[in-house]
């Protein structure tokens, strides 16, 4: 009995970007579930998904770590015919996003060792154009207000290449937008910078109703004129670095759904799909804020930055304590592996994948057939011991020897330990140690630092291995390991050297978390300044493309509490930043 093949729902047909296009994978088949999402999104677009290699293929949709001579070699064929759009997995993600059939000779789409030819003629090439009248308005609730409001497409074209008519009918497009980062993306400092490229627009990974921001400091859109305006103080109530966040505790009666809801996100970072990885990290965050338990959908619709399917999966989790996607994906032999390959010092995404691709199945395999470097050998012998979780006493009994021992060459040092630590956590992953003294520029803390205390401290068996030492401007950082005296156990650890006058940005930075710095460098944003971990800057002058042509006139940098009061914000001590 033949199976039937499952067909994908289809958005109203005036919405299918795709319709009369046939879509090609490579590789050509659903078993990898982030392809499996994206054909699966494709065909609900309006696209046709060709099983083999015909006239009818319109475009090459290529895995972002394969290349083009893998493709032809594959094919067996010398090149594609020039009708045939060569374009990177991401392309259907961005057109879904804009709601438009993007242009593929945008670099982001380029597939690499593939040379696209002349399509003087085929609007597939062509940055798309659009009527006022075209399109309907879509409502999306702020609050008890009703405000139109859309996300600029990301086109990679200048000022004079866009009339404001055109720009407002793009903004009108986009049905997933966060209205709390739209309103500010009509100021003029905002008008030219691209929008989220991992926003979340798919049903699957709806991020609900918008209410406390936490997109990116390079977010922009345009809002009709003729619509209603926020007070911006209102506004500004919503991001999420307004709050007080606590992450999870002892007791929270959402805990079982944000533990597997974090596992959904570290699963899709890790493997490059940030699109949903943002959705999941988003719901975590509302469960984590919310007193009650949420038994089902309805309530979870109710809550910020979820949508429908999010919702099922909060209710399947509450009645099951189980998630059936998550065991799909544990489940999955090719997964699992390059779970474990990643985990491997020095091993990223691409390096994992490759490790997988060569059919090594054990960490032993690929150290006696794979191609390694000194630090990726080191990852692997110690794999258990950086990927397990140092307890917070621990984590003292180190900074006391590093702070003591720099003591000792200098009084005037101070230590300072960053990430999880700060944020009051009773375990960390890795040590990050923030080392700077006053009035002291980059110049002496290397030579105190990199030139002194790693050699002292090297020599008394301390730090037991060295990974990187990198400067860049006023910037110095070590990377490298470290074991206690009568311990067998080495750590990760890091030595982030920061002259005195850029402490309070460097404290910001370095303290985390990442969606509550995400939210607080977007704020700035919205007020014409941009935060780094070098400093609080006005005037910043950025060209096409984003580039940066002015670094701008630095407002605040020392002082950590400072930088708070210029933006606005409460002073949240470093345990309330757990978003």
């Amino acid at each position: 009995k033949r199976k039937r093949r499952n067909m994908a729902k289809q958005v109203p047909e005036d919405q299918q970007i795709f319709k009369g296009l046939h879509f090609y994978f490579f590789p050509n088949d659903d078993k990898n579930p982030a392809r499996k999402m994206r054909i699966a999104k494709a065909i609900e677009f309006g696209a046709q998904w060709e099983r083999e290699m015909n006239k009818n293929i319109t475009h090459v949709v290529v895995d972002k770590l394969m290349q083009y001579p893998t493709v032809l070699k594959y094919l067996k064929m010398n090149s594609l015919p020039n009708s045939v759009h060569v374009v990177s997995e991401i392309y259907l993600s961005e057109c879904i996003s804009y709601h438009a059939l993007l242009n593929v000779g945008q670099p982001q789409f380029r597939v690499k060792g593939y040379v696209a030819p002349e399509h003087s003629d085929d609007p597939a090439t062509a940055a798309p154009t659009f009527s006022i009248n075209s399109v309907k308005p879509l409502e999306l609730k702020l609050a008890d207000e009703k405000i139109i409001l859309r996300q600029l497409a990301r086109q990679e074209i200048s000022e004079e290449e866009i009339s404001l008519e055109s720009a407002t009918s793009v903004a009108l497009l986009l049905q997933d937008s966060d209205p709390v980062e739209d309103f500010y993306r009509q100021s003029p400092v905002n008008a030219n910078r691209p929008a989220d490229p991992q926003a979340t627009t798919t049903e699957e990974f709806d991020s609900g109703s918008p209410i406390m921001d936490e997109g990116s400091e390079t977010d922009s859109a345009v809002i009709p004129t003729n619509q209603p305006i926020i007070k911006r103080q209102d506004i500004q109530t919503k991001f999420r670095c307004m709050h007080k966040h606590i992450g999870d505790q002892p007791g929270n009666p959402n805990a079982a759904a944000t533990t597997i809801l974090q596992q959904m996100a570290d699963y899709y970072s890790q493997t490059g799909d940030e699109w949903p990885a943002k959705a999941y990290r988003k719901a975590t965050g509302t469960l984590s804020n919310h007193p009650t338990k949420v038994w089902t959908k309805d309530e979870a619709l109710a809550l910020p930055h979820i949508g429908k399917r999010l919702a099922q999966k909060i209710e399947e989790i509450a009645f099951t304590n189980h998630l059936r996607r998550l065991h799909k994906v544990i489940a999955e032999p090719a997964d699992a592996l390059l779970r474990t390959f990643m985990k491997v010092y020095g091993a990223g995404f691409a390096k994992a994948s490759e490790w997988v691709n060569q059919g090594h199945k054990t960490l032993d395999e690929v150290v006696e057939k794979a191609k390694l470097s000194d630090n990726q050998r080191v990852g692997i012998k110690h794999y258990a011991d950086f990927n397990a979780r140092i307890p917070r006493e621990e984590v003292a009994q180190h900074a006391d020897i590093i702070r003591k021992s720099l003591h000792k060459i200098d009084p005037a040092f101070e230590v300072i330990v960053g990430g999880s630590y700060r944020r009051g956590s009773t375990q960390s992953g890795d040590i990050d140690w923030i080392v700077t003294c006053p009035n002291t520029g980059p110049a002496h803390l290397r030579a105190v630092v990199i030139d002194k205390l790693v050699p002292r401290l090297t020599e008394s068996g301390f730090l037991v291995a060295s990974f990187a030492t990198t400067s860049r401007g006023s910037e110095s950082k070590w990377h490298g390991a470290s074991c206690l005296t009568g311990s067998t156990i080495w750590r990760r650890l890091d030595l982030f050297l920061v002259p005195s006058n850029e402490l309070g940005a460097a404290l910001i930075y370095f303290t985390g978390d990442t969606v509550f710095n995400r939210s607080l460098r977007l704020l700035a944003n919205t007020k014409g300044l941009r935060l780094n971990q070098r400093g609080l800057y006005k005037d910043v002058i950025r060209g096409r493309r984003h580039i940066k042509s002015s670094k701008g006139i630095l407002v605040e940098a020392k002082d950590e509490r400072r930088i708070f009061e210029i933006l606005r914000v409460p002073w949240r001590p470093p345990e309330h930043r757990i978003c």
